[in-house]
């Protein structure tokens, strides 16, 4: 396995990537380094994070109609240096430090077209099947997945840079604008980093739950209220701290989650569900909502917040490093899966590192 020493020249022949062999069973194996090709690159990976959408398919094999064929490569939130360029690339060069933007679209159908490329049928997002994910050492990419970081950004930090996105892209569909009180349920990573772009939007007060003791410490540097669902209704204590929310953001998947964001608003409101069930369909109160004409949005990963948060990052206006709680090397992949998926030991985010 390389070390920090490696010079970004010398490129081995053999990798070590981490394989999911069968639901919850992963294998370190010997993979060949790719090539790149023609406007690509190839990225020796130093940091990527463990996502709750990787968990899913550990443990189910499938996220919705999204199944895994063994044996498969999960992962998705990278980042690391570029050691080779493919023909015609530029503005890249060996040892660039980058973030890499984990979905390829098609470039040319109308969503693309329209400015919505995160909802593109043909897009190829890295660790979602079938496409292969980065859980290796290292990774071809399209040039334009590359954005360089500066030295003032670890690569650890970088790596954050995909979920902090997700948060960005949320805060945006809700609309957040300055003065607006916003509920959030979830208190994981995706949670903390909506909390962080609300409050950065002009959030004046943000309340978030969580069943987890853990979480709900770690998100009180970000909340003005936090709650225990698993404890009784949160709805009518937020309401009595602000009032009914402008916007609320659901970050866990959970029936019970959706209830609380959608019933928390104001008439006219908008609550956003950002989370991903483990089930196949979710259900919703029709009467409350259809009184207060409910805008209800779905968000689908990130949409042109990548490059956006690296520029808040390096001005220190946002920080989402701060939600890396554990680290493994990529031979130990497995039990961070395990750790994440119990939520034990305090975890909010595990970061594989090189």
């Amino acid at each position: 396995m390389l070390t920090d020493s490696t010079p970004a020249a010398v490129v081995p022949t053999v990798m070590k990537s981490a394989v999911l062999t069968a639901v919850r069973t992963i294998a370190l194996a010997d993979a060949p380094v790719p090539s790149p090709g023609p406007g690509q690159v190839l990225v020796r990976l130093r940091a990527v994070g463990i996502c709750g959408s990787d968990v899913h398919y550990y443990v189910d094999g499938r996220i919705g109609d999204a199944v895994v064929s063994f044996p498969y490569v999960l992962g998705h939130e990278p980042a690391g240096e570029v050691v080779a360029l493919g023909a015609g690339v530029t503005g890249l060069a060996p040892g660039d430090r980058v973030a890499l933007e984990p979905a390829l679209s098609c470039g040319h159908c109308e969503m693309c077209l329209v400015g919505r490329p995160n909802c593109c049928p043909s897009v190829q997002f890295l660790g979602s099947p079938p496409v292969p994910g980065v859980y290796a050492e290292y990774h071809v990419f399209a040039a334009h997945q590359c954005v360089p970081i500066p030295d003032s950004v670890s690569f650890e930090a970088a790596a954050t840079l995909e979920p902090m996105a997700v948060g960005v892209h949320a805060v945006n569909l809700g609309r957040v604008r300055p003065g607006d009180r916003v509920a959030i349920m979830g208190c994981g990573p995706i949670g903390i980093v909506t909390a962080m772009a609300a409050r950065l939007a002009g959030a004046t007060f943000i309340a978030m739950t969580d069943p987890i003791p853990s979480r709900r410490a770690f998100a009180a540097a970000y909340a003005d209220v936090v709650l225990d669902p698993s404890a009784g209704d949160v709805v009518d204590p937020i309401r009595r701290a602000a009032g009914a929310v402008d916007i609320a953001f659901e970050a866990v998947g959970v029936q019970e989650a959706i209830d609380d964001a959608t019933l928390v608003v104001k008439p006219g409101g908008t609550a956003v569900i950002i989370g991903i069930p483990a089930v196949d369909r979710i259900s919703l109160y029709p009467h409350p909502l259809r009184r207060k004409e409910l805008h209800l949005m779905l968000a689908r990963r990130s949409n042109f917040t990548l490059e956006p948060c690296l520029r808040l990052m390096a001005t220190g206006q946002l920080d989402p490093g701060r939600i890396v709680t554990h680290r493994f090397p990529l031979d130990r992949l497995a039990d961070g899966m395990e750790l994440v998926h119990a939520y034990r030991d305090g975890v909010l985010k595990a970061m594989i590192v090189f």
